[in-house]
Formats: structure tokens, C-alpha cells, sequence
């Protein structure tokens, strides 16, 4: 008799929110943070757009799968004896590693990019020498540690690839969320875990202040500006130091750690495809999804709440028991779903250059010729696109090759 091997087939829905997400995050970056830095100064002017706003609130989603998919990665090697002999440091910096083996090439890319092109877009008067004086005095920001609060002393931003900070961070906190498990799973997934996530959401929901890579504040010094979804880096934010893009992710990856636990519970109970999981999914991803592209409606939906919505869309995409997800799911395009959720990071990654770069090629303009949002936008994902698919291949080649 000839064994027939299950092949399990993979949940591609995340894949559709986190590439939906990366998108929608160009937009974001193009018509407000970019569209912000076109003044008199640089030479562009360039309309603001209120499209995609609300994606800046839902980088939760990234950072929550990311710290489900620690804890997945972290399971399943546990089930070795001979693993778990092995110490906590030595495990979680193996795991580090391997995030950044993966990550690194596409951060350096990413990194140059930004140095190429961004450059003279933003300090049009650096010559050869400040611009290598500027990538020597980055090197903290480059490794990531600008999200802890690392930068130069004078405050500022050398960063031309702004978005990378986010990849960094998540490398960071995934290191001592990982020795955590290590060292005691219980205590990390049971006790830590929840503690610090409400305790840091909670924190800024007093203060209405939110951590991210523009709000620089750390033990007593204030470095940034306000945020772009509202809230500021001041008062006992800016005193006591929460505010950085550090803890920021590490929220969204402690929410992952618990998802995980609280999923496999469900899962343990044996729940059953239901209409009530559908009704919930249809009706939280339309209104995430509503949000994302066009913020300003009259829900007036505020941080907590679009979080909430960001939790619920990963956990019922990863337990995989309603209608919704099925249909995301179908065999026409799992395989369309699978590859570019694999490029999503990479989308992520490599945007912000390639519309500094769409700016340039169009060139200087005027206040009376200003670009429009979609004159920027558009092209931006297409090429995006392109070369993340290209940098895929590369990656899948060589660094991501399977032995």
C-alpha cells in the first residue's frame, strides 16, 4: 500500500493584510511625510492627502504576527530536548540571527538607497564630505538603535530611509521577547507579557501621547516633534522616556505572544466553522479596512479602538474558522496571496527611496505646479513593486536559499 504524505496547506489570509497594510503604509508616507518635506527648502511642493492616513495606526498589524510567529518559532524548536538544554542566550541570539540574516541584505539596500537618493533631496547642501561624515555618524540609526532613542547629539535625523527603524525595532524587542520564552515560557507568555503590554498601551492612553520613530524622547530629553496621527512627545512621556518606537513595538509583538496562547485554547476546544465568525470578520475588516484607506470619516475612530480592530482581523485570519478567511484562502489565489505577502517587508523597506526618487525625476517645481498625491503614489507602488519582486528573487537565490 503506497502512503500518501497530508500536505498542510498554509493560511494566506495575514499574507492579504500584511501586503494590504505595506501599501497602504507607502501612501501614508508619500502624502504626508514626504508631502510635508516638499517646502521652499528642498524645492518640491507636493499636495498632502488625507488617502491612507489611517494606516499609520495599523503597524500593530506587522508587529502582532510577528510576535505570534516568534512564539510559533519557538514551540515548534522546543519540542527538542537537546534544544532546550541549550541556554537562553544562546538560543535567543540564534534566533536574532536568523531574523537578521534574513532582513540584513534588503536593510543595507534599503539603507544605500536612501543615502543615493535622499541625500540632496534633504540636505541639498551636502558635498562629498558631510554626506561620508553622515553615514559614519548613522551607524547607530542604521543598526536600528534610533528606535531606543540612539541618535547623533545634535538631534539630527540622519536616517534617509526613514521606515527602517520599524525593521530594526522588531529585530530588537525579538531578542529579549525570545530569551524571555527561553528562560521561563510561563512566566513570559503569562505574567511579562501581558503586564507590559497594558501597562505601556495603558501609559499612553493616559498621556494621549503614542511611540513611534518621530517621537524621540528618552529619560528626560525631548527630541521630536508631534506625531502625524495627533498627540505629542511632551509632558511625562517626554520626562520619564516611554516614548520611543522601541516600546512601540513591543507592544504589538506582546499582543502577538498572547494571541498565540489564547488562539491555541480555541483551537484545543475545537471550534467549528461558524456564520456569528463570519458576520464579526466581514464587519471588522470592513471598517479596518475603511479606516486604512480613507481615516477621516465619521467614525472618528481613535487609537485603542483601531487597534482592537487590528487584533481581531489577525486572530480570526490566523484561527482560520470563519467564511471570510476561506474565500481568502481559495485555491485560485493562495498562491497569489502567498508571494506577496512574502513582499510585503520588502515593499516596506524600499518605498520611501523610490518616491524621493519619483520626485527627482519630475523635478523642482513651483507652489502653482504642485504634484498631486496620485502623481507621486502611483508610480511609487509600481516600481516598488518591481524591485521588491527582484530583491525577492535575489534573496530566495542566495541568502533565503533552501539546502
Amino acid at each position: 500500500m503506497t502512503e500518501t504524505k497530508e500536505v498542510k496547506k498554509r493560511n494566506v489570509a495575514i499574507e492579504f493584510w500584511r501586503v494590504f497594510a505595506a501599501i497602504a503604509i507607502v501612501g501614508f508616507h508619500v502624502g504626508w511625510i514626504i508631502a510635508r518635506s516638499c517646502n521652499p527648502t528642498t524645492g518640491y511642493y507636493m499636495e498632502t492627502s488625507n488617502w491612507f492616513f489611517g494606516s499609520s495606526e495599523v503597524l500593530l498589524l506587522f508587529t502582532i504576527t510577528a510576535g505570534y510567529f516568534l512564539v510559533a518559532h519557538f514551540k515548534k524548536l522546543a519540542k527538542d530536548p537537546k534544544y532546550n538544554e541549550r541556554s537562553s542566550v544562546s538560543r535567543a541570539f540564534e534566533y536574532t540571527w536568523s531574523r537578521i540574516k534574513a532582513l540584513l541584505p534588503v536593510l543595507i539596500l534599503g539603507y544605500l538607497l536612501g543615502v543615493i537618493i535622499c541625500t540632496n533631496f534633504f540636505y541639498p547642501e551636502y558635498g562629498v564630505k558631510e554626506t561620508i561624515g553622515m553615514i559614519f555618524n548613522s551607524i547607530w540609526e542604521f543598526l536600528g538603535f534610533h528606535s531606543v532613542g540612539l541618535r547623533s547629539t545634535g538631534g539630527e535625523f540622519f536616517n534617509l530611509n526613514g521606515p527602517l527603524w520599524f525593521i530594526s525595532a522588531i529585530i530588537i524587542v525579538g531578542y529579549f521577547i525570545y530569551w524571555g520564552l527561553c528562560k521561563n515560557e510561563d512566566v513570559m507568555s503569562g505574567f511579562v507579557s501581558p503586564l507590559l503590554a497594558i501597562f505601556f498601551a495603558g501609559w499612553w492612553s493616559y498621556t494621549d501621547t503614542r511611540a513611534a520613530q518621530t517621537a524621540w524622547s528618552t529619560f528626560g530629553s525631548q527630541l521630536a516633534s508631534t506625531n502625524g496621527m495627533g498627540g505629542s512627545a511632551t509632558g511625562a512621556t517626554g520626562t520619564i522616556g516611554f516614548n520611543n518606537g522601541f516600546i512601540f513595538v513591543m507592544i504589538g509583538m506582546l499582543i502577538g505572544v498572547i494571541l498565540y496562547y489564547v488562539l491555541e485554547l480555541i483551537r484545543k476546544k475545537g471550534i467549528k466553522h461558524t456564520g456569528l465568525l463570519t458576520i464579526l470578520n466581514v464587519f471588522f475588516s470592513v471598517v479596518l479596512g475603511w479606516y486604512i484607506i480613507y481615516q477621516p470619516t465619521y467614525f472618528g475612530l481613535q487609537r485603542w479602538p483601531v487597534a482592537f480592530l487590528c487584533i481581531m482581523v489577525v486572530a480570526l485570519s490566523l484561527l482560520n474558522k470563519d467564511g471570510l478567511t476561506k474565500v481568502l484562502n481559495n485555491d485560485v489565489t493562495s498562491g497569489a496571496l502567498s508571494y506577496l505577502g512574502g513582499l510585503s517587508l520588502y515593499i516596506y523597506m524600499l518605498h520611501y527611496p523610490v518616491a524621493i526618487l519619483i520626485l527627482r525625476v519630475l523635478g523642482k517645481n513651483t507652489p502653482e505646479t504642485m504634484y498631486s498625491f496620485w502623481t507621486i503614489y502611483i508610480p511609487t507602488v509600481l516600481i516598488t513593486l518591481s524591485l521588491s519582486i527582484f530583491v525577492k528573487i535575489i534573496m530566495e537565490l542566495t541568502v533565503l536559499k533552501k539546502k
